[in-house]
């Protein structure tokens, strides 16, 4: 039986197309999955099934055929994030793949950011996600706010590392700066690096020309970015990559991968729209073809040797395969 969540419509809804006032009310809900509800008869008026372009009226009863957490997504205090556990955004998009008293590593998707930006009243973030997740279980320690220790990409998948506390958060930076964590990426690139093998040094600079849609550019004068990398196999179209970050910059292995004439498939910003369409049969590529697949270092407390993975994307495998 549907369990219905019920809202009345106030005069300042009044007037508003049905499918607008849904969307607002379920802002981590994809459209997709907001239009099925429609078509399935799981969003009425009273007891009538309402059609999207339905114009409400102030005292109208929506009712709309959801979990509770769907509709209540919280805009207060963090205690309220707990909330989010249950939301289909939540199921979809946090995925742990290793974690203990001081470390939550997880296995980020494409699509999600890791931290919100200025203007940002949505909790679809990785680390609102995390904090969801750790009041919810009962993990979460007083006084102490759980921090990333490093980010990616919103388009990029992979690995990312949380410290549940400071302390934690401390000794990983100094790893950091010491240069003992090693990052691995898995990149697939039309074309090949010019050598099997290397290192790539180049300069970035923030490109602040309006409308070019990039935000680092090759530039002397910029911050340095040094990676190494090692081609694993080439099919005479696109490369399989293996990118070792030595510095950690903005877009940085899609930079120096496009600069060294193997843009990553699917980068909208620094790639090659043409290949990427001629790859998959005319459409645009399904996603950006780089994941953050192995962290390696050293427990912050006990000092051991850790390696923490994240699975390969399924559309990795599928091209590949290919």
């Amino acid at each position: 039986m549907i369990d219905f969540q019920e809202i009345t419509i106030g005069s300042e809804e009044d007037g508003c197309r049905t499918d607008r006032i849904v969307r607002k009310r379920l802002p981590l809900m994809p459209l997709s999955s907001i239009y099925m509800l429609f078509r399935k008869g799981k969003v009425r008026v009273g007891d009538r099934r309402a059609k999207q372009d339905y114009r409400l009226k102030a005292g109208d009863i929506l009712r709309i055929g959801v979990d509770a957490a769907e509709v209540a997504v919280p805009k207060g205090t963090d205690s309220s994030l707990a909330q989010l556990t249950g939301t289909s955004f939540f199921r979809k998009n946090f995925s742990i793949i290793f974690e203990d008293a001081n470390l939550l590593a997880c296995n980020k998707p494409t699509g999600l950011v890791v931290h919100p930006g200025s203007g940002h009243t949505r909790h679809d973030s990785l680390i609102e996600l995390a904090t969801a997740y750790l009041l919810t279980t009962g993990k979460s320690v007083p006084g102490e706010e759980i921090a990333l220790v490093h980010r990616i990409d919103r388009d990029t998948s992979g690995v990312i590392l949380i410290a549940k506390n400071k302390r934690t958060l401390r000794l990983l930076h100094d790893q950091f700066r010491e240069r003992t964590l090693t990052k691995e990426y898995l990149a697939l690139c039309h074309h090949r690096p010019p050598a099997d093998e290397g290192t790539l040094h180049t300069q970035l600079k923030r490109d602040d020309r309006r409308n070019t849609g990039m935000k680092m550019r090759v530039q002397k004068g910029g911050t340095d970015a040094i990676c190494r990398y090692h081609i694993d196999s080439f099919n005479g179209t696109f490369s399989k990559v293996a990118v070792f970050l030595d510095t950690g910059k903005t877009h940085q292995i899609r930079v120096q991968m496009a600069e060294a004439g193997a843009p990553i498939i699917g980068d909208v910003r620094y790639g090659n729209e043409k290949a990427d369409r001629d790859l998959f049969g005319g459409d645009t590529a399904p996603r950006l073809f780089l994941h953050a697949v192995r962290l390696r270092l050293r427990h912050p407390h006990s000092g051991k040797p850790l390696t923490i993975k994240a699975p390969i994307p399924e559309p990795f495998n599928r091209l590949i395969n290919r």
